[in-house]
């Protein structure tokens, strides 16, 4: 897909000032538009909605209720007026327009609607209405939009993109604009819209939407309809950029009365503006269908020219980093992967085994699989017995209970696996189970492992996820014991407490590895004024540079949660671990009162 000139967008966006809509759902199924007629919906009481749109008052933007048949409501004119007296510029009404008509208009107005938003997917009936799922759906469309333009009541005629419908987009436009409607709001469907197979079968290729869309913007400019084009990445369209609604645009009022953020999006290709000019690739597209189209066209006129002789001839790269998406397990934020959300659906091992190709080319020294979901999804044995047949080194660390229930078969498949590191989240099993969330999370952790080593003949370790000094000592006791595997390793997690505390846990530590293990993480200055001497070679591992691959392409990485290597930040005195050889650096989200103290005093 051709690349954006950023250069005028990034101007352009400066002054500008988007329209966001608050979307409240009058239904229990936050999170999908009303695009198709769902009978079996349960409402949500006035009450509850009343209070969700009092709670986000005082935030900026539209408030749009939608979901199931609005005007079907007995208490729908009661509803209306009580939510449109919290705001200034009254609501919106999300209607399919069965329940709409010439009487209706008036009330609407009176009762605070200022705008209404009616679907019209696509002007052939028999399209519209198979879409709708609803015989005459389009008829009453056509009703619903004539009174409310006879009205003066402003429509947004909403439109959902499909496959079979995305070529007639630009007789759409015109249709409704003969209708006397100023107003087109055009957007991707995405899975939430369409679950399972029917998103496949739906969605069309953004690759081959841009002259649908441009021949649409142009019948919209000529008939003065303003058209928005929403969760569309830049790429799709380039020329029609401002067309484009910024991320951001639409929020939904969530569960806890406050505008939720937006649905987490895939990173966008190495060219991509980035926010607030383009969200990046959707992140349900790209599971379903790949990232092979984000590729600009001289990047894969290049990978096909490649040939295997140049790519030998080429320097080995640093480590690489890899994952996959995979149904999300970890209670605990901070130790989960980003950017997938809870109950992300599994990524299909074609596009997971396209990107591990693509990613061989890099010619990295080892890869590294890496994550708290990547073993969770249901054919990891099988994409890490490809993954050792393309790397001459791979490495993997990550939450493992789901390890102890591969088959012996799996297991041999992996002899070739030179490091595998299981995370600890707790030092026994009642502290494990309790931060992780999984039930009999650590017994299975520890049988994997024991698994690993027996059938595969592997090199088994273990990495403590640190969250504060608390339960060092009881890791060092365990690693003493052997109650768990490997040598003692730690990791600081992301959202983490005091390193001061981390130093005095080292200092009560008997000499050893365990003690070793620890002040490895910890900055030199701080280890050095306690009088505790640390070992530099584990810290320059931590230090070392990786990449990981976006849409093709190799970029430097970033640590996700349960990463055996965490983040680390240099000193404000500057240079890469204050200056000391060995030192990691800060461990980013922690924090140190002697350090700031000592910084203060020489300033």
């Amino acid at each position: 897909m051709r690349r954006p000139d950023e250069s005028p967008l990034r101007a352009r966006a400066a002054g500008r000032t988007p329209r966001i809509d608050l979307l409240l759902a009058l239904i229990r199924r936050e999170g999908t538009l009303p695009w198709r007629v769902d009978r079996a919906v349960d409402e949500r009481p006035a009450s509850e909605v009343l209070a969700a749109a009092q709670a986000s008052s005082a935030q900026p933007g539209t408030l749009v209720l939608l979901g199931g048949d609005p005007l079907g409501r007995a208490d729908i004119w009661e509803l209306l007026a009580a939510t449109a007296a919290l705001r200034a510029d009254g609501v919106d009404l999300w209607t399919s327009g069965q329940s709409l008509s010439a009487a209706t208009v008036p009330r609407l107005r009176a009762a605070g609607v200022r705008r209404v938003h009616i679907p019209f997917h696509c002007a052939r009936q028999d399209a519209h209405d198979w879409l709708v799922g609803q015989a005459s759906a389009l008829k009453a469309a056509h009703r619903a939009i004539r009174a409310c333009v006879e009205g003066e009541l402003p429509v947004v005629a909403e439109v959902v993109l499909t496959r079979p419908t995305a070529a007639h987009l630009a007789e759409t436009i015109e249709v409704l604009a003969r209708l006397g409607v100023r107003a087109v709001s055009v957007r991707r469907l995405t899975q939430a819209d369409a679950p399972g197979p029917q998103f496949v079968t739906l969605s069309p290729r953004l690759a081959l939407l841009e002259p649908s869309l441009e021949h649409a913007a142009a019948v919209a400019l000529e008939r003065r309809v303003r058209l928005v084009l929403r969760e569309l990445p830049l790429c799709a369209a380039p020329r029609l950029r401002p067309l484009l609604a910024p991320p951001g645009s639409e929020r939904w009022i969530g569960a806890d009365d406050t505008p939720a953020a937006p649905a987490a999006g895939a990173p966008g290709c190495p060219s991509c503006p980035g926010a607030p000019y383009c969200a990046g690739a959707p992140l349900d597209y790209t599971q379903r269908f790949g990232w092979e189209e984000f590729l600009g066209r001289d990047d894969t006129a290049a990978r096909i020219a490649e040939s295997v002789a140049a790519q030998r001839a080429g320097a080995p790269s640093p480590p690489m980093v890899f994952d996959w998406e995979a149904p999300a397990r970890l209670a605990c934020a901070s130790c989960g992967d980003a950017p997938a959300g809870a109950g992300a659906a599994p990524e299909s091992t074609r596009a997971v085994r396209a990107r591990m190709v693509a990613a061989a080319r890099h010619r990295p020294t080892a890869l590294r699989v890496v994550g708290a979901d990547v073993l969770a999804h249901p054919e990891a044995a099988k994409l890490l017995y490809d993954a050792v047949r393309l790397f001459p080194r791979v490495e993997v660390a990550g939450e493992a209970s789901a390890v102890a229930e591969w088959s012996d078969v799996d297991l041999r498949r992996l002899r070739d696996v030179q490091r595998f590191d299981v995370a600890l989240y707790g030092p026994d099993a009642a502290a494990h189970d309790a931060h992780c969330g999984i039930a009999g999370g650590f017994a299975a952790t520890i049988r994997a492992a024991q698994r690993l080593r027996a059938k595969a003949n592997l090199r088994v370790g273990a990495y403590a996820i640190l969250h504060d000094a608390s339960p060092v000592a009881a890791y060092a006791a365990a690693w003493a014991d052997g109650q768990l595997p490997g040598e003692p390793r730690f990791r600081l997690a992301a959202s983490g407490g005091s390193l001061d505390e981390l130093v005095d846990a080292a200092r009560a530590l008997p000499a050893g590895r365990t003690r070793q293990a620890l002040l490895a993480v910890l900055p030199r200055c701080l280890t050095a004024a306690a009088g505790l001497a640390a070992d530099a070679v584990s810290a320059d591992a931590a230090a070392a540079p990786q990449q990981r691959m976006q849409f093709g392409k190799s970029v430097p990485y970033a640590p996700g949660g349960s990463d055996p290597l965490g983040p680390f930040a240099p000193c404000p005195a500057g240079g890469r671990g204050c200056g000391i050889a060995g030192c990691p650096g800060l461990a980013i989200g922690w924090h140190s009162t002697a350090r700031s103290q000592r910084w203060g005093s020489s300033i």
